[in-house]
């Protein structure tokens, strides 16, 4: 239970950080009811990846962990998406970046991108937060 409860506050602080790093294509419900409740919601996908890989009898590591959580997020932003009072995905442009003799052309980022950015992301974050826990 102990491990249960330290687990949901890291997942819904990393989920919380992440979005925020996407503020321009997620708009977070200003409502604190809402905006708790769908950081919770998220927060209980990544959790219940753990449970789900044990019950379809599958090794849960890293990569497992980043697939399924991530497949799972993806499926509920999708849900939040349509369901979800005051949460916005948006289209948004992303700037070009110059770096020397790298350089990343402008273009415009479609919610459906976001969505798996986002999930992508956090997943990788918390599968490698569960790893290096268990050690």
């Amino acid at each position: 239970m102990k491990q249960f409860i330290k687990s949901l506050f890291v997942y819904f602080f990393i989920l919380y950080f992440v979005i925020g790093l996407f503020n321009k294509g997620i708009v977070l419900p200003t409502i604190s009811l809402y905006l708790i409740l769908t950081l919770l919601i998220l927060t209980f996908t990544v959790v219940i990846a753990g449970p789900l890989l044990k019950f379809l009898t599958v090794k849960s590591n890293l990569f497992t962990h980043f697939l399924m959580s991530s497949l799972l997020l993806v499926g509920v932003l999708f849900l939040l998406k349509i369901f979800m009072t005051g949460l916005y995905i948006n289209e948004y442009i992303f700037n070009g970046i110059t770096w020397g003799t790298l350089e990343i052309a402008s273009f415009a980022v479609s919610p459906t991108i976001t969505i798996i950015a986002v999930s992508i992301v956090s997943s990788l974050i918390c599968s490698i937060y569960k790893e290096l826990d268990s050690v």
